[in-house]
């Protein structure tokens, strides 16, 4: 599955030819269009299979989605420049100051939707617990893969994923290298995006969740290192030695103001048009 509806939806309304797909066991079908499922490893299938042997069209297809690429890189870049401090500002600090080689760990909703606007280091490695896309079970999802793999990670998530499994962090095996960054903007801020009266109480009470906590609670609970910041700049300066080695895991929690994110990055959209 892909995570954007967007690029589903027009993928499914505008169906290749011809599609394969290549497993020894399962055959996703996401976009509906499947037409042959090749039971094989990847690598027996283009060890058999004999390129040289197929005429290949003249194309400017990569010419014209890299050409599009480019300049939606630009825009990106001319836009993060232009907006202040928000949800929007704090993963474009967080993405590109992850060390090489690190695994990411991404917590749902607004985490993973942020995560695919930007173009990532190629020496990380990404992984999200989509499940059915809730907030449960991100964090000892990302504890569990930091065991097992013994790679450096970094487990990124908003605030109301965190403190929903808290729990995770009861446990005697998170690597001392182990790194959480919370990007707390005070309550479910992805549903500010969603049509709907975002200004009533109904709202704020039932859809964004509103609250006023912090991790440092937690962090001390459960014998974290804890750092916060407020500003691009605190930011900024967290960052610097968040990832060198400690005798404890580390959390970085950093808050944004919840009443700016949604227009933000629906602007973003807009923008880069």
């Amino acid at each position: 599955m892909v995570v954007s509806k967007k690029i589903k939806t027009f993928l499914r309304s505008n169906p290749p030819k011809t599609h394969w797909h290549i497993d020894p066991v399962i055959a996703n079908d996401t976009f509906f269009c499947l037409t042959k499922h090749f039971k094989c490893s990847v690598n027996t299938f283009f060890a058999k299979l004999n390129l040289s042997s197929i005429p290949l069209p003249t194309s400017i297809y990569f010419e014209t989605w890299n050409s599009i690429k480019m300049r939606r890189i630009q825009k990106h870049n001319e836009y993060v420049k232009s907006i202040p401090f928000s949800d929007f500002k704090v993963f474009d600090s967080v993405l590109s100051q992850i060390p090489n080689n690190y695994m990411v760990q991404s917590s749902n909703s607004s985490t993973i939707r942020y995560l695919q606007l930007f173009e990532l280091n190629p020496s990380l490695t990404v992984f999200c617990n989509r499940g059915t896309s809730g907030i449960d079970g991100s964090t000892s999802t990302a504890i569990g893969a930091a065991c097992v793999s013994q790679q450096s990670t970094v487990f990124i998530t908003g605030d109301l994923s965190f403190f929903y499994d808290s729990n995770a962090l009861w446990n005697h095996y998170i690597p001392l290298n182990f790194r959480i960054i919370i990007v707390n903007n005070r309550g479910g801020g992805i549903f500010r995006i969603l049509p709907g009266n975002k200004n009533s109480e109904n709202f704020s009470t039932f859809f964004e969740t509103n609250h006023l906590l912090d991790a440092e609670p937690i962090s001390k609970l459960f014998d974290l290192e804890y750092t916060s910041a407020s500003s691009k700049e605190e930011l900024d300066t967290a960052l610097v030695d968040f990832y060198k080695q400690s005798s404890r895991p580390k959390i970085l929690e950093v808050f944004t103001p919840s009443s700016i994110n949604d227009q933000i990055l629906l602007s973003y959209f807009d923008f880069i048009k």
